[in-house]
């Protein structure tokens, strides 16, 4: 009864101390439990864990700067632990792991603008290992796409051309006319030019009609310049400072000098015989540069600026120093006697004891003598006493020292410019003594610190700590060469006014990876110190000699490890583009402009007109079909029996390169073109001329009125050559017999996703997105809403994708653009006898801008989306929708 007694009321003493101390907890620092989480998996460099709890314990408590330090340390050391974990899995071939640490880098450090190129680099190796197009929707070993205008040589054509053999002899003149009209170009030939006929000997293979032209110009010294879109004007090239139209263009830097920028074109392209010095005019109040030049050549140098100005590269430079220091000092035993200053020994006994020497004092006229009472007094001579008892000290003393210095610093630093970081405090030291008046006054002695007294002292701080200067350079490929001061000063005994410093400086230049530690100086220092004074002989015996002497060891050890780790991040992006060669033209003659660009960019300026006549708001019905049920069980089908007309084969010409040339004067023209088979033409019903109503080519019968039996009998689609046509259900007798099959449609999936979901933008950066279909099904009809955020986004353009306009007969395609509502509405028709949409392709090509800095989502109004199949059956739909963040 006792024992439980005692167990309850201990049991209630430890619950009334539990509830009365329950109120000390709202006293509790805020997030100190989750800071000292932080803490330990800090010194367990655990980043990525004591980063979250840093954050946990910022967020319970955002004034506190001791939780703000940490965290923003945890963090920063955590994305570089990501980044090194990204860099590893992307030299192992897991570009996906890769991809995903970089993210989480980013994550941690957002200002870490290296995460996110190595984020787009792994997408674009991924796509080259799977042997898909890349995410900016270049192929795989094609240069990217860039800010600015590609040069035609990079362009690549649209859509197949039609190859050719051409074999001439004549005059030149009508052979370029002849060539510009199958080329639908209007051609003015200088007057001074071709004033005289000029003969013409050419045999080509395997070229295109544009590219006959180029080589023909090329070989006959001609250049033409654009007039319009379809005209151009033919001239010798010593015409070339009349007739050369010279084009202005702003080009915004964003990293470069406008200064520098213009050294660079000016010495780029230099000026020489027949071409005249590019006007370059720099602005450095909005950091661009004003180029007055040829079309051609403005274009060659905005690509040579695009390849140039990078972003700076910026690092990060950790630095460590690690000191260990030991100092062991024993002094031990009977010290007999006490060293002088003067070097001499003295056992004991009273000074000055002389006889009749040259010590004693001469005194004037009294000869040579000693005066002991003027040096003792009346003090006795203590000789006797001295050599028997001397003076004897007794030491035992030891001392030991244990010194750990562990300093690390982070600098940030821009490529190419020196940064200083100096971290410590400033010691007084007396260095002079200055005297009133310039004259020293009163009886000179030894003051403090080994300066005499009477005067002020002139006192200097010294600076002490930690002196970092640093100038990096990063390399393309990370690496970074860092010419580097670091200077280590610390003072050893800061009691006095003449103090002991200890230096340590380190001054070279080095070359190290990117998160990648390198040790700089390693100093290792033992030094060993023993001794002994006293009696000669006896103070030397191995251990009767410590009574007569104590022997004295010192042993000190200095270790010194010196290392940098450097963090990039931000380095310039260096794309296969900026690699390429990019023709400059010749030493007379600047860049000429290729007549197949030309003719390509007239072609697509055709298709986009002819885009926007297309009404931009249709309106599609789809009518129903008349159902007609008969009293009985049977339904069967009647159609109106169609006249096949015999098939007829149409040789139609690709192209019109294939046209025969009627060129007087001409000795001989061959145009090697193959002949382009169209489908057999069908004759239609002759007896029926007005227009048939398209109706839906399969319609079930309702379930209730029909029986199994005749479910069976249900109308099929009678098909011909022209195509399916319609079914009307009657009670005539079946001429088809067709089985109702109801999971036919189960797996008529069409799915709508962007290549590229997620980008990263800056403001003013155009960037194209591509929109994929993925479908099975044939489709006859497509209507599309985008919808995006107007304050962050900018549509400009909505082209039609390679699955449209890759095909013989394309499908209508018309667009619309809201700027403001953020809607763009898009209908692709393939009725009327156009080609149908299927398979997996580029659908749609949209070029966006970005206007300001925030997130939008790119995203397919489900509710608007509607695809209609050529069977007009039932299509499911799935959609992927993208995202753009873009900053300032």
């Amino acid at each position: 009864m006792r024992k439980n007694m005692r167990t309850r009321t201990i049991i209630s003493l430890i619950l009334a101390i539990s509830m009365l101390s329950l109120p000390l907890t709202a006293f509790a620092k805020k997030g100190d439990k989750n800071f000292r989480r932080g803490i330990d998996y800090e010194n367990a460099q655990q980043w990525d864990k004591a980063a979250q709890e840093f954050t946990l314990a910022v967020a319970a408590d955002p004034s506190n700067m001791e939780y703000q330090m940490h965290f923003r340390r945890a963090s920063f050391n955590a994305s570089q632990t990501y980044m090194q974990q990204g860099r590893s899995l992307a030299e192992q071939g897991d570009f996906v792991g890769g991809y995903n640490a970089f993210r989480q880098a980013y994550g941690y450090d957002p200002v870490n603008e290296l995460a996110v190129s190595e984020m787009e680099r792994m997408l674009r190796m991924q796509g080259v290992k799977e042997g898909r197009n890349t995410p900016t929707g270049a192929k795989t070993g094609e240069p990217l796409e860039g800010t600015y205008a590609p040069t035609s040589q990079t362009t690549e054509q649209s859509g197949p051309t039609q190859m050719r053999v051409i074999n001439y002899q004549g005059d030149l003149k009508p052979f370029i006319r002849s060539l510009a009209e199958q080329l639908n170009l209007n051609v003015i030939f200088d007057r001074q030019s071709f004033a005289q006929s000029r003969p013409l000997d050419i045999n080509l293979r395997d070229v295109t009609t544009a590219q006959a032209l180029d080589y023909i110009f090329l070989q006959e010294g001609l250049f033409f310049q654009k007039l319009s879109r379809r005209t151009i004007l033919v001239a010798d090239q010593g015409r070339r400072p009349q007739y050369q139209q010279l084009v202005l263009r702003t080009f915004f830097l964003s990293n470069m000098k406008p200064t520098d920028a213009r050294t660079l074109v000016q010495q780029a392209i230099p000026p020489s015989v027949g071409r005249p010095q590019t006007i370059v005019v720099p602005d450095d109040a909005t950091n661009s540069l004003t180029v007055r030049d040829t079309a051609e050549n403005v274009r060659l140098i905005g690509d040579l600026l695009q390849s140039i100005d990078k972003d700076r590269a910026e690092v990060v430079m950790d630095v460590s120093i690690y000191e260990v220091s030991k100092n062991d000092l024993l002094q031990f035993g009977n010290q007999v006697g006490t060293p002088g200053t003067s070097g001499t020994f003295s056992i004991g006994g009273s000074p000055g004891f002389s006889l009749l020497t040259d010590n004693g004092i001469i005194n004037g006229g009294a000869g040579r003598g000693v005066n002991l009472g003027a040096f003792v007094g009346s003090v006795p001579t203590a000789l006797a006493a001295a050599l028997v008892i001397p003076q004897s000290v007794f030491t035992a003393f030891q001392s030991r020292d244990n010194t750990r210095l562990i300093a690390s610093t982070q600098v940030h630093a821009f490529n190419g410019e020196e940064s200083t970081a100096r971290i410590g405090q400033r010691v007084p030291v007396q260095t002079a003594q200055a005297y009133p008046f310039g004259v020293q006054t009163g009886a000179p002695s030894t003051g403090t610190g080994g300066f005499p007294t009477g005067g002020f002292p002139v006192i200097n701080y010294e600076p002490t700590g930690l002196t970092l200067k640093f100038t990096p350079q990063v390399f393309p490929n990370l690496d970074v060469q860092v010419k580097m001061n670091i200077e280590s000063k610390d003072v050893l005994g800061a009691s006095t006014l003449t103090p002991t410093f200890i230096e340590r400086t380190i001054t070279g230049t080095a070359r190290v990876q990117n998160n990648r530690t390198m040790m700089l100086a390693s100093v290792s220092t033992d030094v060993q110190t023993t001794g002994r004074a006293g009696l000669p002989v006896l103070g030397g015996l191995p251990i009767v000699g410590r009574l007569f002497t104590s022997p004295t060891r010192n042993n000190r050890q200095i270790d010194i490890v010196i290392s940098v780790t450097p963090r990039v991040l931000r380095a310039p992006t260096v794309t296969p583009r900026d690699e390429e060669m990019r023709p400059s033209g010749t030493l007379q003659s600047p860049t000429t402009g290729l007549l197949a660009e030309m003719v390509r960019e007239a072609d697509r300026e055709d298709q986009i007109a002819a885009a926007r006549a297309i009404p931009r708001d249709a309106n599609v019905q789809l009518p129903d079909a008349p159902v007609e049920v008969a009293p009985k069980t049977t339904a069967v089908m009647q159609s109106t029996p169609l006249e096949v007309a015999p098939k007829t084969t149409a040789v139609v010409s690709a192209n019109n390169d294939s046209t025969p040339l009627n060129i007087p004067g001409a000795t001989g023209f061959a145009a090697a073109t193959p002949a382009v088979k169209q489908p057999a033409a069908v004759g239609a019903d002759t007896r029926r001329s007005e227009p048939v109503d398209e109706l839906q080519s399969f319609i079930p019968a309702p379930k209730s009125l029909v029986s199994e039996r005749a479910a069976a009998e249900v109308a099929a689609v009678n098909t011909s050559p022209a195509g399916n046509q319609n079914a009307v259900l009657s009670s005539m007798p079946a001429t088809t017999e067709a089985s109702l099959n109801v999971k036919s449609g189960t797996n008529r999936v069409a799915q709508l996703s962007f290549v590229e979901a997620d980008s990263v933008l800056k403001v003013g950066e155009k960037k194209r997105y591509i929109v994929q279909l993925n479908s099975d099904v044939s489709l006859s009809l497509a209507l599309l809403a985008l919808r995006f955020d107007p304050k962050v986004l900018k549509v400009n353009t909505i082209s039609a994708g390679s699955l449209i306009s890759d095909q013989a007969s394309s499908a209508t395609f018309g667009q619309s653009i809201d700027a403001t509502g953020g809607v763009c509405l898009v209908s692709i028709s393939a009725l009327n006898n156009k080609a149908s949409i299927k398979g997996t392709g580029e659908l749609l090509i949209i070029e966006v801008e970005a206007v300001g800095a925030g997130s939008s989502t790119l995203i397919f109004d489900e509710e608007t989306v509607h695809l209609v199949a050529t069977d007009a059956r039932d299509v499911t739909t799935r959609v992927l929708h993208g995202s753009a963040i873009v900053k300032q």
